[in-house]
């Protein structure tokens, strides 16, 4: 049983190395964007209230999720989502005037790309993600679709995903990434979503794994020379 369990003690012991010697930032790839934050002195809220009533002429809004602010392009945004018929879905409102801004097209979403960008990158491919095309495995799961995939000429082989939708970078993927993924799955012994960490693999191996270490203390006690000493002065002495 120390064997078997002591496979996945390295892989714990694997993956927490790899986690605590790592750069966070480099992981989310942020080291290759710039890292710029956007304030708004002023905010027009009656235009963007003039742009929700237009989306109730043509969508039945069940209830409001929620609405945050983006600058894309020198001109702000307000991406407000809501329910309707039990599904979430978003719609762009520029704040300036309320109009209803239709999803980003794939050109305005590489030159979203591109302008994030630290220092100027070749982009080698580019792919549309439909909805529904991405598994529990793929490394863009559980985000916002449909998305532009950008993979640029870079020895990280990072991989830029802008959201049509959201007109943003919703997510950066790279090869450090990928391997602490990768050893994170192991780590938490989810091999589908990999971030379910009650599953009951983990729970039975933890278990497991303190009855093994509890069984080492136990030949220590019973096998230690040290402790025989100790054990037959006391005998002697009584």
């Amino acid at each position: 049983m120390g064997f078997f369990i002591g496979i996945q003690f390295f892989f714990w012991t694997l993956g927490g190395l790899y986690f605590s010697w790592n750069n966070m930032d480099d992981v989310h790839g942020e080291t290759l964007l710039k890292q710029e934050r956007n304030y708004f002195q002023d905010l027009n809220f009656s235009q963007v209230q003039k742009g929700v009533d237009s989306l109730k002429t043509l969508a039945i809004i069940d209830s409001v999720h929620s609405i945050k602010f983006i600058e894309v392009f020198d001109k702000q945004l307000a991406q407000f989502r809501y329910f309707e018929n039990g599904h979430l879905k978003i719609q762009l409102i520029a704040v300036e005037t309320g109009d209803l801004r239709p999803a980003f097209s794939g050109q305005e979403c590489l030159e979203l790309a591109e302008q994030q960008l630290k220092e100027p990158i070749p982009i080698k491919k580019i792919e549309l993600l439909a909805k529904h095309t991405t598994g529990v495995h793929h490394e863009y799961r559980g985000r916002q679709l449909p998305a532009y995939a950008f993979t640029l000429d870079h020895p990280t082989q990072t991989t830029i995903y802008v959201s049509t939708e959201l007109g943003q970078i919703t997510s950066v993927r790279n090869n450090n990434w990928r391997r602490f993924d990768f050893l994170w799955m192991l780590h938490v012994m989810d091999y589908s979503t990999r971030d379910h960490i009650t599953n009951w693999i983990l729970r039975i191996f933890s278990v497991l794994g303190m009855v093994t270490i509890s069984s080492g203390f136990m030949l220590f006690y019973f096998t230690s020379r040290t402790v025989k000493k100790i054990k037959n002065k006391k005998t002697k002495k009584s």
